[in-house]
């Protein structure tokens, strides 16, 4: 599902994705937010191509605007083709039980 949303004033799109673990960010986009960095120790992420990518820096607490929800989360740098946040399980989590009638939508 995409939606959009914002950090700071700058919009977004953002992918939710139930088969991923963490919340990824495009590593170019990281850079011109001044996002604050935490290094990690590097891993790897296989997407949805079956390419590998590396993953080697953490975003704490990143504040995020979805229409008037707000949260703030983790997010990991990953060069991205497409959206600009892919938010997984790591956020979907927090939403307790979902129920979702999609034919209403």
């Amino acid at each position: 599902m995409r939606v959009k949303a914002r950090i700071e004033k700058r919009e977004l799109v953002i992918l939710i994705d139930s088969g991923l673990t963490h919340n990824f960010v495009d590593q170019k986009l990281t850079h011109s937010l001044g996002l604050a960095v935490t290094p990690i120790t590097k891993f790897n992420v296989k997407v949805a191509n079956g390419e590998s990518l590396v993953c080697k820096e953490r975003y704490e607490q990143v504040s995020i605007t979805v229409q008037v929800f707000k949260f703030s989360t983790t997010l990991y740098s990953l060069p991205l083709n497409g959206p600009d946040l892919v938010l997984g399980i790591q956020w979907l989590e927090l939403l307790g039980p979902v129920e979702c009638d999609w034919k209403k939508m």
